[in-house]
């Protein structure tokens, strides 16, 4: 055994939000995916195995899967069952009479034919039981080989770090900073607090002594204080006094805050210098933590108050030390930490919640297709549904009709349905690209769609094929249409000439006078020329005059984009 210890299986039943869940993550596991998918819910399950207070509070009914069993059903417990495969030698040893001999591919106890590849495991479940007649509850954690319940002691053995959403460096006792402290050199800290309380005893004995105060004391006691709390001492001020909270130095531990000396004004609180300052602290703590031999991490809503660069480095340093690590984020800069195979997504557009994970591959092509994953995928990671578009012309012109239609005339976007459209990053575009990232999103639990050009008609019918294998939905432009000619047929001729003539002033392009242009030749000069200087598609699109409608194409392929897929998956756009 290495001491590494992991997560080889995790099953959920009836927890929360998931009826069933069987998981088989890889060597680290990062949570992704639509809102209320369930990754607080996996995190949570989690907690609720490894880490040993778990079961010290009531249990929480919310993690019962609704509808609530019947009474009939109440033998239907809500579990959560994880098996730990890489113990350290020395908690291996102490478990001896709990290990069993795991297949590596099920997580489960092998059989006999498999015994050879088996691998020495843990298995630990949750399990909370609701009497709805009595509307009581009760939970614990055992384990499945023997049905006998894991003492605290024993689950202290294989305990999970919980990275809470807490202050950072807080030397009360429950804080992480505190246990860090305590355990490099616990005899240290225990004589530096005794030291603390001796010496803020003696200077609370030298402020209640001073002049200014014993005075106002006396008086005080004088006025009457002192005969009716019948305080009849020789000298009543000697019998009172001043201590923080409680006296003890907790109570004084709660009140010290951590102080930062960042730039010219000089040491101020950490409050006082923003949230991701003290998220980048709290996260740096959880980096220390997580170099415990063999640690398994879980964090839930990672990098939510930290800056991209921060997110991903702290990610990448957790991934380093922890033995296994388990992040659930809303961030694409976090998953960056982590391969693509680590990346568990889930889903509940499809009906019900679903997970979704990428298997290892030794393929060419499939690997080529996962570099789109981080440029890509990841910033729509929380969306239900991915627009396949060609290229970057594609999406700069369908982007800025979506976003000048929303600020002009409050008319929802794709985003608004779900929907986030991306592009193949390989220069102009391509439609060899499409099938590979089509299938990679299909595979993360996407629902896809891909909306084609159609330059040369009949030239794409082998892709379509191909892709409405893939994908929901294919939508295709009208025949000798491209995205350029999306963006201007259909808009008057003086509103054309209008924005060329802005484009031709901002852009310097040479060798065109707007004025002599024929009305007829006016859309096709403007094709060829939201080609030059990299693509104009955006800043056309901005420079048409109000007062008109927005190109009436590409209107039709964002309106066809927020609608509900329909039943045939080829969508052929007519000219309007």
């Amino acid at each position: 055994m290495d001491g590494v210890v992991r997560a080889l299986r995790v099953r959920l039943q009836r927890f929360r939000g998931f009826v069933d869940l069987e998981l088989f993550p890889a060597e680290h596991a990062v949570v992704v995916g639509e809102p209320r998918a369930g990754r607080t819910d996996l995190i949570t399950a989690l907690r609720r195995v490894l880490d040993p207070r778990s079961t010290n509070a009531r249990p929480n009914l919310l993690d019962v899967h609704r509808p609530v069993p019947t009474p009939d059903a109440e033998d239907e417990l809500t579990e959560v069952e994880v098996t730990l495969v890489e113990l350290d030698d020395a908690v291996a040893q102490e478990l001896d009479d709990r290990l069993e001999l795991i297949d590596p591919d099920t997580g489960l106890p092998a059989e006999e034919a498999r015994a050879d590849e088996a691998v020495m495991g843990l298995r630990l479940c949750y399990r909370l039981r609701v009497d709805q007649a009595s509307e009581t509850a009760e939970h614990w954690v055992e384990y499945p080989k023997s049905g006998l319940r894991a003492p605290r002691a024993e689950r202290d053995l294989v305990a999970a770090i919980v990275l809470d959403r807490r202050a950072p460096l807080q030397l009360r006792p429950d804080g992480m900073f505190r246990r860090l402290v305590s355990d490099a050199d616990e005899p240290d800290l225990l004589a530096a607090l005794a030291a603390l309380n001796t010496n803020v005893a003696d200077a609370i004995d030298r402020l209640t002594g001073s002049t200014s105060i014993r005075k106002t004391i006396e008086e005080v006691l004088g006025a009457g204080a002192g005969q009716l709390l019948q305080m009849t001492g020789t000298a009543p001020a000697d019998d009172l006094g001043f201590a923080a909270d409680d006296g003890s130095v907790s109570a004084i531990l709660r009140t010290l805050q951590p102080t930062l000396a960042l730039d010219a004004a000089g040491a101020l609180p950490l409050t006082a210098h923003g949230s991701t300052t003290a998220g980048v602290l709290a996260a740096a703590e959880a980096v220390v933590s997580a170099s415990e031999p063999g640690a398994i991490v879980l964090a839930d809503d990672f990098g939510d108050d930290l800056d991209a660069a921060s997110a991903e480095y702290l990610a990448c340093l957790l991934r380093r030390k922890a033995g296994q690590v388990w992040l659930s984020t809303r961030r694409p800069d976090v998953v960056r930490a982590f391969t693509p195979e680590e990346m568990i997504r889930l889903t509940r557009s499809h009906g019900h919640r679903q997970v979704h994970q990428l298997a290892p591959t030794t393929d060419r092509k499939e690997r080529s297709a996962r570099r789109q994953l981080h440029l890509l995928l990841l910033p729509a990671m929380t969306s239900r549904t991915v627009a396949v578009l060609e290229g970057a012309h594609d999406l700069d012109g369908y982007t800025a009709v979506a976003d000048r239609r929303l600020r002009r005339s409050s008319v929802a976007p794709p985003a608004a349905a779900g929907v986030r459209m991306v592009a193949p990053a390989n220069g102009d575009g391509g439609k060899d690209e499409l099938p590979k990232l089509a299938r990679l999103a299909s595979d993360l639990g996407f629902h896809v769609r891909v909306v084609l050009d159609n330059d040369k008609p009949g030239a794409d019918a082998a892709l379509i094929a191909e892709l409405t294998e893939v994908a929901e939905q294919v939508i295709q432009l009208p025949e000798r249409t491209s995205v350029e000619r999306a963006l201007t047929h259909g808009i008057e001729p003086e509103r054309l000439r209008a924005a060329l003539r802005q484009l031709v002033d901002d852009y310097d392009l040479t060798g065109i006078d707007v004025d002599v242009i024929d009305d007829k030749d006016l859309e096709a000069k403007i094709i060829k020329q939201l080609k030059a200087k990299g693509g104009l598609h955006q800043p056309f699109v901005e420079a048409l005059p109000t007062g008109g409608q927005a190109p009436p194409l590409a209107r039709k392929v964002l309106s066809t984009l927020c609608k509900p897929v329909g039943a045939v998956n080829l969508v052929e756009l007519k000219l309007p």
